[in-house]
Parts: structure tokens; C-alpha cells; sequence
């Protein structure tokens, strides 16, 4: 017996030792997806080995472990940088034992695989050679738990309680359902979505929801509020204004407008910023009123009387070198340089004949004053008033009734007057008789009518009024730019300008376009530059989170209640305030979080089915679709 057993062995291991191995182990049918793969060598690095070295390998971790230095499944699946750590993840957040599971409190369970950065081989889950309708990607929650330290038998016995879910941040787009459902709506019900799809809709894979275009989910009530139509003052951003300054005490500045009374936007700051002791200039003129200089010092004086220059300058410069300029100070000022898109969208294509306009306008003598002032010898301040409109002048003894006395007789006496109503006047001077009814030859009744005078032209629209699709204008003494509807490139470029610099009065959620009423600003980090955030969530196709949600499966199943089955408003949240900070993460969400007991409705093992997969992906990360390495050639060259 002992005998026939050794031979028996010894059969076994010349055939495996043969040229015969491979037919004689056939494990099984790969799976449809693999079905192309050749020969065993393509994923099996021991498949040339003689039959120690199968055995070294099945003990050493199993021989779909690396090949040539990469793990073999990798050369046709991308699972990001770390795909054998646990969950792809270069660092795991490890919770304490007895803390409750969620997304981002895994505890592996070191007795298993010793330290969180031992690799987890793709056949630990994933088993092939199980025919052609296997499914790989099937895994029992049981191989889920296996590294988890807090186990449970399925979903509707002993998971945790959801914690806020699926709520883990603010909205980008500050928009409050409990505000609108409960007041705008009411007001304006023909506007009003009549349901939630009125500004949803899934995404194209159905596994979230997007937001609507503007035009069709919000256009309706708020176009109208970034045209400015609800705004009391100017429609279009002040870029660059002249400031007012008093014009009693501040030397030496040449011509200025003298009812020029605005201070200096953010945009001519940011311009102005460029020159070099700008930041000292502004420190000294802080707390000052330009318009009453009385109690300055000489210093301030001084430092109001450099201000204006750089302004003069600043017009000069424009107008010379034109948008170039504009460029070169903004990047100046930022200390970086503009890729062209952002140059384009910046400048907002300035038209340069707006500045001669403006220059003109403001200060006539321009280029004289600016060479004098280069030259050494400013010119001395004088206050510029409109002209006053041609009027005939009066003379000496004009009393100011001569068109008066022409129309009825003239005179220096009263009697011209007295004479027109008189009893005893004559016929010829009578007003109701004489000729003019008795058909006399002075009046024809059957002459042509005189063509009557053309009444006078309406006055035209303002420039503001022009704009009113968007553009560039003049508006006394200041240059605007009035935004083109929703999505302004060039409102939305200054806005990250102006995010990114702090921008005081451009962050006012009611300056014009307000960007800001809808648009939340935030910042990742306490470093972190300041963002605007112009789009609401977008989800990429190729991300793959912890939980997954396809909400296309599920629309079916929802009864009267639609989607409050899961999202229900909290009213009385304060959502609305969670935008005072920048930290996304602290907030109060609009919805109440969604209860388990809402999905265990349906997610029970004889019904739609309990997995852990089914809600939990195991591989989570952005990945990119694997391109297959096609190296290009010349194509021969045609006859």
C-alpha cells in the first residue's frame, strides 16, 4: 500500500515536472472578461517553473503576486498608486476599537494582516478560473468583514446608524429649499418649479443628481437681478474712477474734476498697486477724507498730492500702451504672471477709444501735465468745471422784457397794453372784429394749412442704458463695465481676483452681477488661497467612492412622497449662516439626515438584497480608463 501511494506521487510530479503541467492542473474556464488571455505565463510567473517552485509560490502569497516587479492585473487595470493597500488608500484612518464603523472609521484587524501597509492581493477577493458567467466582481460580506473589527451579520442586523448622512459638507450654490419652498415659491407660484425636476436631473451614468442650467432652474426670477434691474444705483462695477479730493489744499496737481467726489474701486487699486511705494502711500492716508484735507498733516497732504499723480499716470499709461499695460500692472501688483485666457478675460478687451474719451473728459491737458511733472515743475492745481451752455449775452440796458414787449406792441409806456382791450379801439385794432371773420383779404379759409413744426426728438438712451446687453461705458467720472447676463467671463475673473486678494467691496454680494448672492467663497485650509465656487457639485465618472448612491435604480420605487422620501427639509436649520465662514465643513445642512430604517425597507436579504457591495466600494480613488500603449509611425509617404 505504502508503495502504490509513492508511486502514485512520483507519477504525479513527473507529469507536473512535464511538458504535459499545464493540461494536467487546468484549474477552469477564465471568466468572459479574461477570456482573451493566451497562456498561464500571462498571469502566472511560476507557470514555466517545475513543481517546487508552484509550491514555494502558493505558500508565498499565491502566484498572481507580481510579475517582472508589477502585480499582474495591473497591466490592464489602473487602481491608482497604491492599488494593494488597503482600499487603495495611502493612509487609512484608524478609529479605536469599539468605534462604530462608517466610511471613514476602518479598523483593520492586525492579527490578520499584520500592519495596515501589508499588500492585499487581487485573488484574496477576486476569484478566477469559475467558468464564463462568473462574476469577479461578486463578494460575499463576509470577505468584507474579514479585516473590519467590528462585525456584524448583514445591514438589518447590527450596521450602524447612519450619522448625517449623505450630507458632509455645504452646498457650493447657496440656494435655501426651506426659504423658497416656504416663501418665494408662494409668492411667485407661475415662476415656481412644480417639482423637484424642475431643477434636477440625474447625470448621465444616474448615479447623482446635477443641477440645472441657470436659465432654466433659476433664470426665470433672477435674470433680472444680475441685468441690475432691482438696483437703485449704477448697473455696471466701477474699474476706474476718479477720486475726489479737496481741491482748496491739495497742491500742485494740475487740472481736477472738481465734482469728482468717489474713491478708488478695487480694480484701479489692484492697477495701482503696481507702483512700487503704492502700499506706503495708502498707509499714510489711512483714516484720511480726501474730500477735507483741513485737518491733515502735511505729510498726508503731500501723500493725497502723489495719489493723484499715479492716477494721471495710470489714464496716461492706458491710454498710450492700452491693455498691454493693464496686463503688466495686474500681474505687477499679483506677482504672477497671466496665462492668456485669464490676460483676455482680466482686461475685459478694454476698448482704448473709451479711454481718450475718458481722458478727455477728465483731464484735458493730459500729456502736458504729465511731461511737466516728469519733468520736475507739476502744475498748480485747478479745479475743472463743466462749461455752461451758449446763452446770448445781456446788455447794459437790457431789462429782460424785450421779447415781452414785441409780443404785445412794446413801449415804454403802459398803454401798449392798456390799448389791446380798450372800448373805444378801433376796427383795425379790434381783436374780435375787423377782417378776421368777414372774409377780408388779409386770412384765404381755403389756403393750405402750414405743416406743423416736427415735435422734438426724445432725448437718447443713456450709455448704460446701451450697454444693456453688456460692455464697457463712461458714466461721468467713472469707467464701468456692465456684465453681459449669467457667467460674465469678465465678472467672474475679477471675482477670483478679488477672492484671492480679500477684495473688500467687490466680495459685497450686492455690488452688481451679484456673483456673491448665490456663489459661495471658501478655502480648504487655513492657508489655502480663498475659491469661488461657480459650479455646483460635479462628480466625476471615474471617481469611486467609500458609498454609492444610484439614484436613476431607485426612481421607480419611490412612491407619492418622490424625493422628501429621502430628502427632507429641516426648516428650521441654519443653513443660511453656515456661509458666514469659509470652512465648507462647518454647516448646517437643509435636509434632516436620512434614517437607515428608510432604505431597510427594500434592503433586506429576501427582498432587494443586503451586500456590502451594493452600497460600499472596496476600491476607492479617481481612475482613468487604461489607453493601451499604441506607439505611433510614420506612414509611408504617398507615390
Amino acid at each position: 500500500m505504502r508503495s502504490t501511494a509513492v508511486a502514485a506521487l512520483g507519477l504525479v510530479l513527473l507529469g507536473l515536472a512535464g511538458q504535459w503541467a499545464g493540461e494536467l492542473v487546468e484549474p477552469g474556464h477564465l471568466s468572459a472578461a479574461h477570456s482573451t488571455v493566451q497562456a498561464c505565463s500571462d498571469c502566472h510567473t511560476t507557470a514555466g517553473d517545475e513543481a517546487g517552485g508552484w509550491l514555494q509560490a502558493a505558500w508565498n502569497g499565491g502566484a498572481d503576486m507580481p510579475v517582472g516587479g508589477e502585480h499582474a492585473c495591473l497591466n490592464c487595470h489602473d487602481l491608482g498608486e497604491t492599488p494593494q493597500a488597503p482600499h487603495g488608500l495611502t493612509a487609512l484612518p484608524v478609529g479605536e476599537p469599539g468605534d462604530r464603523l462608517g466610511p471613514w472609521s476602518v479598523e483593520l484587524n492586525r492579527a490578520i494582516w499584520g500592519t495596515p501597509d501589508a499588500p492585499i492581493a487581487c485573488g484574496a477577493c477576486h476569484q478566477e478560473h469559475q467558468g464564463a458567467t462568473a462574476d469577479l466582481t461578486a463578494v460575499e460580506a463576509g470577505q468584507c468583514q474579514v479585516c473590519h473589527s467590528q462585525r456584524f451579520p448583514h445591514f438589518g442586523d447590527g450596521h450602524p446608524e447612519f450619522s448625517d448622512y449623505p450630507y458632509d459638507r455645504r452646498t457650493r450654490i447657496v440656494f435655501d429649499h426651506a426659504s423658497h419652498l416656504g416663501k418665494h415659491f408662494a409668492d411667485e407660484a407661475e415662476a415656481a418649479p412644480a417639482s423637484c425636476s424642475g431643477c434636477h436631473v440625474p447625470a448621465e451614468d444616474g448615479r447623482t443628481m446635477r443641477v440645472r442650467a441657470f436659465d432654466t432652474s433659476c433664470g426665470d426670477c433672477h435674470a433680472g437681478d444680475i441685468a441690475g434691474d432691482s438696483q437703485a444705483g449704477a448697473r455696471g462695477l466701477a474699474v476706474l474712477a476718479v477720486p475726489g479730493f479737496d481741491l482748496t489744499l491739495v497742491e500742485q496737481i494740475g487740472q481736477w474734476p472738481a465734482f469728482a467726489d468717489g474713491e478708488l474701486p478695487p480694480m484701479n487699486q489692484w492697477l495701482l498697486a503696481a507702483v512700487p511705494n503704492y502700499a506706503e502711500l495708502q498707509a499714510r492716508l489711512e483714516d484720511v477724507d480726501l474730500l477735507d484735507l483741513e485737518s491733515a498733516t502735511a505729510s498726508q497732504r503731500d501723500a493725497a498730492s502723489e495719489l493723484a499723480w499715479h492716477f494721471k499716470h495710470l489714464i496716461h499709461d492706458l491710454q498710450q500702451r492700452g491693455s498691454a499695460e493693464f496686463i503688466e500692472r495686474l500681474e505687477a501688483s499679483q506677482q504672477a504672471p497671466l496665462d492668456t485666457t485669464a490676460q483676455r478675460r482680466l482686461s475685459g478687451l478694454l476698448p482704448i477709444g473709451l479711454i481718450d474719451a475718458a481722458q478727455q473728459r477728465w483731464f484735458p491737458d493730459l500729456a502736458s501735465e504729465v511731461a511737466a511733472h516728469q519733468g520736475g515743475e507739476p502744475p498748480a492745481t485747478t479745479a475743472l468745471r463743466p462749461e455752461p451752455a451758449d446763452t446770448p449775452e445781456a446788455t447794459s440796458d437790457d431789462d429782460g422784457l424785450d421779447d415781452f414787449d414785441a409780443l404785445f406792441g412794446g413801449g415804454d409806456d403802459d398803454e401798449s397794453l392798456g390799448d389791446l382791450f380798450a372800448d373805444d379801439a378801433g376796427a383795425d385794432e379790434d381783436l374780435f372784429g375787423g377782417d378776421l371773420f368777414a372774409g377780408g383779404d388779409d386770412i384765404d379759409p381755403f389756403a393750405e394749412p402750414e405743416p406743423t413744426p416736427e415735435p422734438e426728438s426724445e432725448p437718447g438712451l443713456s450709455p448704460e442704458e446701451r450697454m444693456a446687453l453688456g460692455g464697457w461705458y463712461l458714466d461721468d467720472f467713472v469707467l464701468r463695465y456692465r456684465p453681459a447676463g449669467h457667467a460674465d467671463p469678465v465678472l467672474r475673473a475679477w471675482t477670483d481676483l478679488a477672492a484671492g486678494q480679500a477684495g473688500g467691496d467687490w466680495m459685497d454680494p450686492r455690488q452688481p452681477g451679484m456673483c456673491l448672492q448665490c456663489h459661495s467663497v471658501e478655502r480648504d485650509g487655513p492657508e489655502a488661497p480663498r475659491q469661488v465656487q461657480w459650479q455646483p457639485r460635479q462628480v466625476s465618472a471615474q471617481l469611486r467612492q467609500f458609498t454609492e448612491f444610484d439614484h436613476a435604480a431607485h426612481f421607480s420605487l419611490l412612491g407619492d412622497a418622490g424625493c422628501r422620501t429621502c430628502h427632507e427639509v429641516a426648516p428650521d436649520a441654519a443653513y443660511a449662516e453656515s456661509f458666514e465662514t469659509l470652512n465648507p465643513h462647518d454647516f448646517a445642512s437643509n435636509f434632516q439626515p436620512l434614517e437607515q430604517a428608510v432604505c431597510l425597507e427594500c434592503h433586506q436579504p429576501d427582498r432587494a438584497g443586503d451586500d456590502c457591495t451594493q452600497c460600499h466600494r472596496y476600491h476607492v480613488g479617481e481612475f482613468e480608463a487604461t489607453l493601451p500603449p499604441t506607439q505611433m509611425s510614420a506612414l509611408p509617404a504617398r507615390p
